[in-house]
């Protein structure tokens, strides 16, 4: 009976260790999908991928990867510049990137090199320079352009909303079509979309931005005033779409942006009752949004179609 007990005693501290091994493994990638910036990344490739179904334009996976890429170097280089300021109102995300640092700097050299082969390779000139501009206004944002939000007031916000929502002409550009007004005005539509997001994830940095004496605009407006004008945005963008929608601006599968309209006021008005959700809502409820577009506009062409 002993050697029987020890042998299963041996084999219950084996599964033990194994368990133990895959949970860690487990946190690990869920750490690194959240705070390593590829959930954020996801929107470059998915606004990519809805520009293309709305405009007719071809789905060229290759640059919804190229998309990606751009997308998580802009990211990652901004995390890892300011990872010690960044610790102290996100420590869980600067604790995670300070793993493995060094790692982490040559990935995203090997990540712009992978960026600029495959632009060069499926792309055109013109796409080239674009993606070129847009690497380096993102690079440029960490290094000079955050800093300048010291004198004007939320100018990081607008500066970054309007990088990411030049990936809509970006994709044009690659694809070959030609921009035009009903163009702009799903960017003004994007732009208004990415400033609420950008804003919203502001207030969770409010001790790291007033660290850098950063005029952010929930720091200059204060909590509720701010959250007040994310709604007023979040209308204004909510009327743009289905105003282009209803004058066939925009085809009627863009229908399905509204629904995320209405996903905005959930997650600004929780931050409203509580600030303890504000680092899950922030890391994860709106990074996660445009990953959800690309299978909110299938399931709505599936249904409607």
């Amino acid at each position: 009976m002993n050697e029987t007990g020890n042998v299963f005693g041996a084999v219950l501290h084996d599964y033990s260790r194994l368990f133990n091994r895959l949970n860690k493994q487990w946190t690990f990638i869920k750490n690194e999908f959240v705070f390593g910036g590829h959930l954020i990344s996801l929107c470059g490739p998915s606004l990519a991928f809805v520009t293309m179904i709305l405009f007719n334009m071809p789905v060229s996976w290759e640059f919804l990867f190229i998309s990606y890429l751009g997308t998580y170097c802009v990211y990652n280089y901004d995390r890892l510049q300011g990872i010690t300021i960044d610790s102290s109102s996100n420590d869980k995300r600067s604790n995670h990137i300070k793993n493995h640092l060094k790692i982490r700097y040559i990935f995203l050299i090997v990540y712009v090199i992978i960026f600029f082969a495959i632009l060069s390779l499926s792309g055109n000139l013109y796409s080239f320079i674009f993606g070129l501009f847009l690497l380096i206004t993102g690079i440029l944002y960490t290094n000079i352009f955050k800093k300048m939000t010291s004198k004007i007031v939320g100018f990081k916000n607008f500066y970054t909303s309007f990088s990411f929502s030049f990936l809509i002409f970006f994709t044009a550009i690659y694809s070959g079509y030609l921009i035009d007004w009903k163009l702009c005005v799903f960017f003004t539509f994007i732009f208004l979309h990415f400033l609420v997001d950008t804003s919203f994830c502001d207030l969770k940095d409010i001790n790291s931005d007033k660290k850098m004496n950063l005029k952010t605009l929930p720091i200059y407006l204060g909590k509720e005033k701010f959250l007040k004008f994310l709604n007023i945005l979040n209308i204004i963008s909510f009327f743009i779409i289905g105003i282009a929608i209803l004058f066939n601006i925009l085809a009627f599968i863009a229908t399905f942006l509204l629904i995320f309209c209405l996903y905005r006021i959930y997650y600004i008005n929780k931050a409203k009752k509580s600030d303890n959700s504000i680092l899950f809502l922030s890391n994860v409820i709106v990074d996660a949004e445009y990953f959800l577009w690309p299978i909110a506009l299938l399931l709505f062409i599936t249904i409607f179609a």
